[in-house]
């Protein structure tokens, strides 16, 4: 249950279920079925939880490790009531990550195929061709001018550079995964919003969010008031208990509800605009949750754009390589032949 897929799938199941009129216990029972040592610690684990009186949330965020989104719509679910339908959306959503995550592996698997073996040629050619071609300029008295040297110098070194270039990555992204809870709190994530190129997908994701949520708040009966006090008490997202902070305070001090909204910056400018609409036709609820869709479907539209640039962008790089690797052989040769 570690695995993304699985545990999309696993929600989704216990949502349908759930939907169906059964109980959390109920569906548990039935899903993880007794004769495998796995599912059947994992169903004793989650009946003992529920029999302690944990709540949901905790129980999908402590055992089966679940992103921090899930477990806030799962807390949220325990408050507005649609625990079904939240995890069907909840497994949904795992399972798209999961597929988009091979989908990537597919679209970076040939390039960097490709990358290995033009490093691979450039080791050959560093060790086989190179010091024949520095020994006939040499029999022959050629001068490599200034540009040719720093070439094939580049071409020489550039394994080493692409192997320590390689392991700082992976450096960097083990120490980002580790800690990532440090890291990305609510001051990093104001700052990375202000990039230009995050700051769309910042903004649409927690737009998105917020609105979904808060529309299932509202539209079973809790008050606006009640349910940003619902929002900060949840210890999934940071970021949204700053959020709800903030526009608590705003709303004390008497301002309304879309113009607090219109001063956080994590937010689209548009969701101010869909408040006030919605707050003025007395149809809030509905119209979040459109806009939540709305902004949902612009996010998956922006991601796969930016997977087409993936594989084009390294297919450039490696076109550029080799072309480096062709000039540094044969610009030598040319000019040895103007000189004749």
């Amino acid at each position: 249950m570690r695995k993304r897929d699985d545990q999309g799938k696993l929600l989704k199941r216990i949502g349908d279920l759930l939907l169906k009129g059964y109980s959390f216990s109920e569906a548990i029972d039935f899903l993880l079925v007794s004769g495998r040592s796995g599912p059947e610690k994992l169903k004793r684990s989650i009946i003992h939880s529920l029999q302690k009186g944990e709540s949901l949330s905790s129980i999908f965020d402590r055992l089966l490790k679940v992103p921090s989104q899930v477990s806030a719509q799962i807390f949220f679910a325990e408050h507005h009531g649609q625990m079904g339908t939240t995890l069907v959306e909840a497994g949904h959503y795992l399972i798209k990550k999961n597929e988009e995550k091979q989908k990537i592996v597919k679209i970076i698997q040939y390039p960097v195929l490709l990358v290995i073996v033009a490093i691979l040629l450039m080791v050959l050619l560093h060790k086989v061709l190179f010091p024949r071609f520095q020994a006939l300029y040499s029999s022959i008295g050629y001068d490599e001018t200034t540009s040719i040297r720093y070439l094939v110098l580049f071409i020489e070194n550039f394994p080493i550079y692409f192997f320590v270039l390689l392991l700082i990555l992976t450096f960097v992204s083990f120490f980002l995964f580790m800690l990532k809870d440090k890291l990305f709190q609510v001051k990093h994530v104001l700052l990375l919003s202000k990039l230009p190129l995050l700051s769309l997908f910042i903004k649409l994701g927690h737009t998105h969010f917020f609105a979904r949520e808060f529309s299932f708040l509202l539209r079973n009966g809790v008050s606006i008031t009640e349910s940003l006090i619902i929002i900060e008490k949840q210890s999934y997202r940071p970021v949204f208990q700053y959020i709800s902070k903030r526009l608590l305070r705003g709303l004390r001090e008497g301002e309304t509800l879309h113009e607090c909204i219109s001063k956080i910056p994590l937010f689209k400018e548009e969701l101010s605009f869909v408040i006030a609409h919605g707050q003025t036709n007395g149809r809030l609820a509905d119209e979040l949750e459109m806009y939540s869709e709305i902004c949902f479907t612009e996010l998956e539209e922006k991601g796969k754009r930016i997977l087409t640039y993936i594989q084009p962008t390294i297919f450039a790089f490696v076109g550029l390589f080799i072309m480096l690797i062709y000039f540094s052989i044969m610009l030598p040769l040319f000019q040895m032949m103007q000189g004749i």
